[in-house]
């Protein structure tokens, strides 16, 4: 395959994958356009965000499911191959993450040049409580088989894709390492009720610390791979093709260090003197420390307040000394366990992903 331009901005996108032979769920399209809307940054202060708030991301309309149907096939490089019912998933042991997603696009609107796409600008992320099974517990009932490699999730959402023919469901694969994860989930339920239609039920992925996209919703079906997928929402999108270089770019995966100011916006007018401001950081690797800085002055470290792992975002806070005169820029940035830190400036690259420069923003002191 070669690489293809990213579909236009409330283009009508995806799927490739064939729902597996035997499951008996019955998907029809629903509603005219696919849905993507963003969440206030207010909302992330909150440990959690409500489902109804939560950001959605998706390229194709909802599906309609029928659970008293549905299937879900483990198929592939596995030694006995199996279908789960809901009610057999809900007999497996559950576990609880709170765990912040991300869209790969957030604050595309920032590229210069423009880039087609969805035009996020903040708020294409949340954090939510997500309870379900390992998906290791999963494919260790249909046995992996030693030369399996990856492991591919194929979601109910389908249509068309940009320069390609048929019709495509939308799946992604995560190598094996990371499905046998212990934290990657196949959620049933969200903020402790039953998952809702718009994030993905009956069944969906999350795969903690990693870029949203491979948290594939409405599974229909999981097939481990000896060799690596080659699905167009694989090989042709969600690649980091930065300007000047050839081929389909590299894919995406861990979340990087990324902060955010959440009290105080763009163009804000503040009194001279101190004030307390407040936002958030995440990372996929987890948040070492946030600093912030007042226009040409030094980075001061921040108070964080973490949650007890690091897929969670951290809140934090500082107090800032500003005076009178000209606009004043606040400028945020964090520091992951691996020792990253955001970038200065935006890495332009085709698709219009991974910014995550240090966010400014200029305030009016008065």
């Amino acid at each position: 395959m070669t690489a293809q331009p990213f579909p236009e901005a409330g283009a009508t996108p995806h799927p490739t994958g064939p729902m597996a032979a035997g499951s008996a769920a019955l998907f029809a399209a629903g509603g005219a356009a696919p849905e993507n809307r963003p969440t206030a940054l207010s909302h992330l202060l909150a440990d959690v965000t409500p489902a109804a708030v939560h950001y959605r991301r998706n390229h194709y309309p909802y599906p309609t499911v029928d659970e008293s149907t549905w299937r879900l096939p483990i198929t592939g490089a596995v030694s006995t191959e199996i279908e789960l019912t809901i009610r057999e998933l809900r007999r497996m042991p559950v576990s609880t993450r709170r765990v912040l997603l991300e869209c790969a696009g957030h604050r595309r609107t920032e590229f210069q040049p423009p880039i087609s796409g969805v035009q996020w600008g903040l708020g294409a992320l949340s954090q939510a409580d997500w309870s379900g099974v390992a998906l290791a517990d999963v494919l260790a009932l249909a046995g992996v088989r030693d030369d399996a490699v990856e492991v591919v999730l194929h979601g109910a959402d389908r249509g068309r894709f940009p320069e390609l023919d048929g019709v495509h469901s939308y799946s992604r694969s995560i190598p094996l390492t990371k499905a046998l994860d212990p934290h990657t989930l196949l959620a049933l339920d969200m903020n402790g009720a039953a998952l809702p239609r718009e994030h993905g039920a009956p069944v969906r992925a999350v795969v903690p610390g990693w870029y949203a996209m491979d948290s594939v919703k409405w599974l229909t079906a999981i097939e481990v791979v000896t060799s690596a997928f080659t699905g167009p929402y694989q090989e042709l999108d969600y690649r980091f093709q930065p300007a000047g270089e050839t081929g389909i770019g590299a894919r995406l995966d861990v979340m990087p260090p990324h902060a955010l100011l959440v009290s105080i916006a763009d163009g804000d007018t503040l009194s001279s003197g101190h004030h307390e401001i407040t936002g958030i950081a995440w990372a996929g690797h987890g948040v070492a420390s946030v600093e912030v800085r007042v226009g040409a002055g030094p980075w001061e470290l921040a108070k964080i307040t973490p949650g007890p792992d690091r897929y969670q975002r951290v809140v934090w806070r500082t107090v800032v000394d500003v005076a009178a005169g000209q606009p004043t820029v606040l400028a945020v940035r964090c520091t992951d366990d691996t020792g990253t830190t955001q970038p200065t400036e935006l890495v332009w690259n085709r698709r219009g992903y991974v910014n995550n420069s240090v966010q400014t923003v200029r305030v009016n002191v008065v």
